[in-house]
């Protein structure tokens, strides 16, 4: 045999060829488990992971039943169990009744905020339409005043007087 010792035991006569396969455990602690994961992730690293997206919303409870499961009987006392029943029954019934308040509650939000964000809208509409004219009005009347002014310069031969009489009578203004 050769010289060479096995790894896990010292005997010489084991041949390294066909290790010793480890014991399988079944209960890791965390930590163990969490390496044993890494290690499995790690082996493969161009396949893809899939990591889930966390849930917007709770989960509320189930929706009620459609018939009652628990009937009280008809006799005159309750039983010793009768009161955890009617608490349970209770409970399902006002956790219904907070989800439909708050179901309520974010439609009238939302409504709210849709109804702000329209007037907003709007409101930045007519502003903008109110600036759009206002331009245009400048534009317009600084190019009638080119045109004037250029209708003066080329009939400058004494009809002064009469522009100076149409802006006395504002004709000419807007």
């Amino acid at each position: 045999m050769s010289d060479r010792k096995h790894p896990r035991t010292d005997d010489p006569d084991v041949d390294s060829a066909h290790p010793i396969p480890e014991p399988k455990k079944h209960h890791f602690e965390p930590i163990e488990l969490q390496k044993k994961q890494l290690d499995k992730l790690l082996e493969r690293i161009d396949k893809p992971v899939h990591i889930p997206e966390r849930p917007t919303q709770k989960k509320t409870d189930k929706e009620p039943k459609d018939y009652v499961k628990n009937v009280q009987g008809s006799s005159a006392g309750a039983g010793s169990g009768e009161f955890h029943v009617y608490r349970a029954g209770r409970r399902r019934e006002y956790a219904r009744l907070k989800n439909m308040e708050l179901e309520s509650k974010e439609a009238r939000e939302q409504r709210e905020y849709e109804e702000k964000m329209e007037a907003k809208r709007m409101a930045d509409e007519e502003k903008t339409e109110k600036n759009r004219s206002k331009r245009q009005r400048r534009k317009q009347r600084a190019s009638n005043n080119k045109g004037n002014a250029t209708k003066t310069k080329q009939h400058n031969d004494g009809s002064d007087e009469d522009d100076k009489d149409q802006d006395r009578d504002g004709s000419d203004q807007e």
